[in-house]
């Protein structure tokens, strides 16, 4: 970690009252956010940097009670200021659920999709945007604009098939009755194993400032369709099949629909990683690319996703 000095995020802490030691720059992650480790007696506390995108500190606050009202593990928030951008909250330390032992994550991702079970039965915050159809059309278009089409003319013949054909698709889960709160980033790198807590109380939760009302299966395909993690067929097939195990569902809607998120999904981080690389100079997320694209080839053989998969065949491999 590097010792940092940056006068307004000390002066947050100076008109905060916060008496702090030392305070150290973590890694950035893909957002405009940056974060900080600070200490008081020994004890750490992180520093949230998100002067540059203050909306999502509000968002990042409203959820974070939510959760905590309702009992679930999310950072508690010792002092803020939605204004300029800051808030000091809990540290979960670093035992996220990319360091955790391949052979133990089954049982803690039982856990984990326990939670979402929890979550889909919960009546969702108020005043909270639905994931409608320009929200994912909006995301699609990242993989156009920054994968297919970067520094080309784009054919506007394509541009309308794979409009016309995800509309269809997205039509079809747009259309599911319950709509629950979805975290949406629900990844390893996101997820914190709190060993001296109960139940799902153990699953600490980071960076939902961007939740949305959605379909129940969203969070489940990002946990187990993960770029970031090699989890076997069979390893997804389990997690997936104690899911459906333990909701009343209509088990052919759900998988379709499981399908159509999980591709779209895919196809979106394809796109907002080469963003993050020709945009921001990114490149570490690169490494993560050629998973992306085996997970993305495998749902395309779904036989829902037939047209798609003709789409793909025809313009990208």
């Amino acid at each position: 970690m590097k010792k940092i000095i940056n006068n307004n995020l000390l002066n947050f802490l100076n008109d905060q009252k916060i008496f702090y030691r030392d305070i150290y720059a973590l890694k950035n992650d893909a957002s405009n956010r940056y974060y900080y480790r600070g200490f008081i007696d020994k004890k750490s506390f992180l520093i949230m940097d998100s002067s540059l995108e203050k909306e999502s500190l509000v968002n990042f606050v409203k959820i974070s009670k939510w959760l905590q009202n309702n009992n679930y593990s999310s950072p508690k928030i010792y002092s803020k200021n939605l204004e300029k951008g800051y808030c000091a909250l809990e540290d979960f330390g670093d035992y996220k659920f990319s360091k955790i032992k391949k052979s133990d994550l089954i049982d803690k991702y039982k856990l984990t999709i326990d939670l979402l079970i929890s979550l889909s039965c919960n009546k969702p915050p108020e005043e909270l945007k639905f994931y409608s159809e320009s929200i994912f059309m909006e995301e699609l278009n990242i993989f156009i604009n920054w994968f297919l089409y970067y520094n080309k003319i784009k054919d506007s013949s394509v541009i309308l098939s794979w409009n016309t054909i995800w509309k269809d698709y997205l039509g079809k889960t747009l259309n599911y009755k319950k709509k629950v709160l979805i975290l949406r980033d629900f990844h390893i790198d996101n997820l914190f194993w709190l060993n001296d807590r109960e139940g799902i109380k153990k699953i600490g939760l980071i960076d939902y400032q961007d939740a949305l009302l959605g379909h129940p299966c969203y969070d489940l395909v990002s946990l187990i369709q993960d770029v970031r993690i090699n989890l076997s067929d069979n390893i997804r097939e389990i997690l997936y099949n104690y899911y459906t195990s333990k909701m009343n569902l209509d088990k052919h809607q759900f998988e379709e629909t499981y399908y159509i998120l999980g591709t779209q999904r895919l196809v979106k981080i394809i796109g907002v990683f080469y963003r993050l690389k020709y945009l921001y100079k990114k490149n570490s997320y690169m490494k993560y690319i050629p998973r992306t694209w085996l997970l993305l080839k495998k749902n395309l053989n779904y036989p829902g996703l037939k047209f798609i998969k003709k789409w793909f065949d025809k313009y990208v491999f």
